[in-house]
């Protein structure tokens, strides 16, 4: 993807929402849809402001990794991103043993570290 600015990639993903509901919709709307506030999203379109932490993933989960591009930020591990893509579409107990399992491979990395 040619590195553009994060404001006309915003520009972009807003007018290919409206057209992927066929309707026009508003800022608000759209910010809702990612999961942000108005004030939030007319902070990175009027006042050259960045995503960052929270906000960054959820555009991220709705957008894609392309979103790091478009702001010249490196992209997160793809397995990452994956699962926080799918994380809330997950049962609570899948949630759950997931993260047990990731903290089994981690103590047996430690151990294996300290051998």
């Amino acid at each position: 993807m040619d590195k553009m600015a994060f404001k006309q990639f915003l520009e972009m993903k807003f007018l290919a929402w409206q057209q992927n509901v066929g309707a026009r919709k508003t800022v608000k709307q759209f910010a809702e849809y990612i999961g942000v506030g108005q004030t939030t999203i007319s902070g990175w379109w009027n006042e050259n402001r960045k995503p960052e932490g929270d906000n960054l993933i959820k555009l991220a989960n709705r957008f894609g990794d392309e979103v790091y591009d478009a702001l010249g930020l490196p992209r997160p591990n793809e397995n990452l991103s994956y699962l926080q893509r799918i994380w809330d579409d997950l049962p609570q107990e899948h949630q759950r043993a997931l993260r047990e399992q990731a903290e089994k491979y981690v103590a047996r990395n430690e151990r294996t570290k300290k051998t």
